[in-house]
């Protein structure tokens, strides 16, 4: 595999992720109240409905409740539970590339400058805004691998159960780095349009107040609240 080399002595400042901790803590506070939510409903309802009503007439709806649970908790418990201490909660940005730490502060992955490789088309550094994504596009680079084809790798300034404000001067400044460190790849200048970089100075207009997204994201917090607030008032009633 060909390496391209990377002179990582050039002085380069690094940057780490800043956290949105009120919208975050509604997105956790959410997140976990539709967990338990679920947990009440789908586990625990059908073990109330057959001490109440008895196993002939609840088995087969506990069967069906049972297995789905199991479908989607196993997998959350996992990832969110069992596996917490491995998942990112930090994004850093220095001179060697660009970092995800966990929670004991080990880098849970990397994509290095010097792993960076041309995408065989007119430029090598691109953004796509893929169905279902965050407000802000995400970046598009090639890395190279042992295989025979380099692997695409869409780079997303997010951290789970996590909002990030601190977003689009993260890019910025990995996109910096890629022009200090690998002046070989071609940026695609759209990618400074999107980001509103000035490729003179590697500033970004910087946005005032909560962005649209986290806008939104407390919106449907909101919503998913009330809608649980009246799902239970209903049932209690």
């Amino acid at each position: 595999m060909n390496i391209t080399k990377t002179n990582t002595e050039i002085p380069f400042p690094s940057l780490e992720s800043k956290i949105n901790w009120w919208v975050t803590s509604l997105l956790q506070i959410t997140f976990f109240g539709l967990f338990l939510f679920f947990f009440c409903l789908f586990v625990l309802g059908p073990v109330y409905g057959i001490y109440k009503r008895g196993w002939e007439a609840m088995l087969s709806a506990a069967l069906v409740c049972w297995t789905i649970s199991l479908l989607i908790l196993i997998p959350v418990i996992r990832y969110f539970f069992i596996k917490r201490k491995k998942v990112a909660n930090k994004i850093v940005i220095d001179g060697s590339g660009l970092l995800f730490f966990n929670s004991k502060n080990q880098v849970a992955e990397q994509i290095l400058y010097k792993e960076l490789s041309s995408s065989k088309q007119d430029f090598d550094i691109y953004t796509v805004a893929p169905v279902g994504s965050s407000m802000v596009p995400l970046l598009e680079v090639s890395l190279q691998q042992e295989k025979k084809y380099d692997e695409i790798r869409r780079i997303d300034m997010n951290l789970p159960l996590h909002v990030v404000k601190n977003k689009v001067p993260l890019y910025a400044h990995f996109i910096h780095g890629i022009s200090v460190f690998r002046p070989d790849l071609k940026i695609d200048p759209m990618v400074l349009r999107t980001f509103s970089i000035n490729p003179n100075t590697w500033e970004i207009k910087k946005s005032k107040g909560i962005s649209s997204g986290s806008w939104l994201l407390i919106l449907a917090v909101l919503v998913i609240t009330g809608l649980i607030c009246g799902f239970v008032f209903l049932l209690s009633r």
